[in-house]
């Protein structure tokens, strides 16, 4: 055998040092190594050789954990020397075997499959060999555990049955109802019958949710949820209608299981609830909402439940210490808005004034769902409340109101009066409610708070014109607004005018703003409302402007024309040397045809911004100009990083698909 070349003896050296760094350090250095000498089988195969003898060595556990660590990030390559060395005389195979799986190579099935079905081995030997072959995977690897189902001791089935659930096998039904008789081998047989597809398999499922061992109804229920899922396109609704005949035992089991310490027990046990309609698992299902993981899952339980769930959960949540106030409201806020009761609807008003902001938060959440018109003068209340308490409420105020329909305008009526608020949260919040409904009724309102001394409510009634629909006074107040002293209030009404086209003269006059925030905003607005008029404006911004974000701001406008000067100006962008300027012109390029583009983008591959890069890419890809395909399999074969690769791989193939 070759010795190894520098650097590697020195790397191999240290795997063994006493110090953990060190050794990580080793680990580190090796896999680089490999990365750049993998082609490379005068080195490789030495290397995997000298691994394998600190692997096997029954000294210094840190150094084999180390020299495990390398070979694994050499596979497949050092797969053929495990193999070999399974023939030497002395060696522990079992180690080996394990490790064959871990690699990966189904170039060791073959050798795995003789080991697991040979009576002579030694019964650890084989059970490693079997525990290999479901991390391998392959029909081939399928046939031999299948087939030594059929023989071995108990504790070799244990294992072949746990190989076949991580390669999520469909085995015979016949081949492991027998096993499913007996206690030593039910569990992992309950877990592989969720792979089935096959309708049998409930009937030994439903069956094991009584079972006397707490970990086989586990398994009966991860079982139960796979194959439901499974089972769903082709048959759907089969494993619910089981579910919904199971006995009180049964059910009872499921709700236990709810709370299991495992989260994907819980989430399969909170699935079969929701699909037995299960109503009593409410409060189980409360408790378990502390996992952020389950709350989509709780959601899809309570509307599923039926118009009773809303009772069960205050008393579960009166019962249990356990239970967050917060979780109760957002699940009430998940019943049918049709069916909820009356004092579900009656505590989520109550949670509106909690001094807790969590609550306060989920009940205007809740409302924003299930909330009537009953809702909104508690809503009206809490949105003089500050900060997000306010909004939430408004914005629950608003969707309550849109739920209402054409008697919007008469409940607001009703509920504010004739003498609107123009200073504070109220007025501040009351601006973003009438903004969400988009009607030009509340325009003459929303005009006359265009004149608060609260710049804050200045700032909200002109966001909220912006969102009025039609034509109304409302544009006149945002052009004047253009004039106020606080560069917040300007720079709202720019962006508001944008959906209004007879506002491009002030827009222009905007540009020309003491405040970069106001410009950007007015440059924005002229960029949305596309009219040719601008782009002179935005030419000169590009040239003149000191501030990038405004720079910024007109490039995009220039990606609206077709001009061939824009297109010369956007090229000379690409060599700015702020490279936010440089991605915004890459972005503009995208509407330009001409080739003269195309080679401006292929030319930011080669920018030393990753970012920049991953831009360029990105827009190629858009663009499909197989005339790009060569320099981007260049620039692909050039590029080290990671999410530029990505880019420039989907590129590749987009362009190819149109090449072809």
């Amino acid at each position: 055998m070759n010795p190894l070349p520098a650097p590697y003896p020195a790397f191999v050296a240290m795997l063994t040092a006493p110090s953990w760094r060190e050794r990580k350090e080793a680990v580190a250095k090796l896999r680089e190594a490999v990365g750049d000498d993998r082609d490379r089988p005068e080195v490789m195969t030495p290397l995997a050789e000298v691994l394998l003898d600190g692997l096997l060595s029954p000294d210094q556990l840190e150094g084999r954990a180390a020299c495990h660590e390398v070979l694994v990030a050499m596979a497949p390559l050092s797969t053929v020397a495990v193999l070999k060395r399974l023939d030497r005389p002395g060696v522990s195979p079992r180690l080996l075997v394990d490790l064959l799986g871990v690699l990966g190579d189904r170039s060791a099935v073959a050798r795995c499959a003789v080991l697991l079905g040979s009576p002579t081995e030694d019964p650890n030997l084989r059970a490693s060999a079997a525990s290999a072959l479901g991390r391998l995977g392959g029909p081939q690897a399928l046939e031999a555990l299948r087939n030594a189902l059929r023989e071995g001791s108990q504790m070799l089935v244990v294992h072949v049955l746990d190989a076949l659930h991580a390669m999520e096998a469909e085995v015979e039904i016949e081949d492991l109802e027998r096993l499913f008789a007996d206690p030593f081998t039910r569990k992992p047989v309950a877990l592989l019958l969720g792979h089935s597809h096959n309708p049998a398999a409930l009937s030994p499922l439903i069956r094991a949710l009584e079972d006397p061992m707490g970990g086989v109804r586990a398994a009966a229920v991860l079982g139960l949820a796979r194959l439901g899922n499974g089972l769903d396109e082709e048959k759907p609704g089969l494993v619910a209608a089981a579910l919904a005949r199971v006995s009180r035992d049964a059910r009872a089991n499921v709700r236990e299981l709810v709370l299991h310490h495992d989260l994907t027990v819980c989430r399969a046990a909170i699935q079969l609830a929701t699909w037995a309609r299960d109503v009593d698992a409410a409060g189980p299902v409360l408790e378990a909402m502390e996992d952020p993981l389950v709350h989509e899952l709780a959601f899809g339980f309570v509307e599923a439940a039926g118009p009773t769930v809303g009772e069960v959960l205050r008393d579960a949540d009166a019962h249990s210490p356990e239970a967050r106030p917060e979780h109760l409201l957002r699940l009430l806020g998940a019943i049918d808005p049709a069916s909820i009761d009356e004092a579900s609807l009656d505590l989520l008003a109550q949670g509106l004034s909690d001094s807790d902001e969590d609550i306060a938060l989920a009940a205007a959440e809740a409302l924003a769902r299930v909330g009537t018109r009953a809702a909104l003068p508690e809503l009206y209340r809490a949105m003089a409340e500050e900060g997000r308490r306010g909004e939430a409420a408004a914005e629950a105020m608003a969707t309550v109101l849109r739920r209402v329909g054409d008697a919007a305008g008469t409940e607001v009526s009703m509920i504010v009066g004739t003498h609107w608020p123009d200073m504070g949260d109220l007025a501040r919040n009351l601006c973003r409610v009438v903004g969400a409904l988009g009607s030009p009724r509340y325009a003459a309102r929303l005009v006359s708070m265009m004149g608060s001394a609260d710049v804050g409510v200045r700032i909200a009634a002109a966001l909220a014109i912006g969102q009025l629909e039609g034509e109304h006074e409302g544009v006149g107040a945002l052009s004047f607004a253009l004039a106020d002293e606080e560069p917040q209030v300007r720079a709202a009404a720019c962006r508001s005018l944008a959906k209004a086209p007879a506002a491009v003269a002030s827009l222009l006059s905007a540009t020309s703003d003491d405040s970069p925030q106001v410009r950007t905003a007015a440059v924005q607005a002229l960029v949305e409302l596309d009219n040719p008029v601008a782009l002179a404006r935005l030419r000169a911004i590009i040239a003149e402007e000191p501030v990038p974000s405004v720079v910024v701001a007109a490039i995009a406008g220039l990606g609206n024309s077709a001009l061939d000067q824009d297109l010369t100006m956007l090229m000379s962008l690409c060599t700015s040397a702020d490279w936010e300027v440089v991605k915004a012109a890459a972005r503009a390029l995208n509407s330009f045809a001409a080739h003269r583009a195309t080679a401006a983008l292929l030319g930011l591959l080669g920018h030393g911004r990753w970012d920049v890069r991953w831009t360029a890419a990105e827009v190629l890809e858009s663009r499909g100009d197989t005339t790009a395909l060569a320099s981007l399999r260049v620039a692909f074969e050039h590029e080290e990083d990671r999410l530029v690769r990505e880019v420039l791989a989907r590129a590749i193939e987009s362009v190819e698909g149109l090449a072809s």
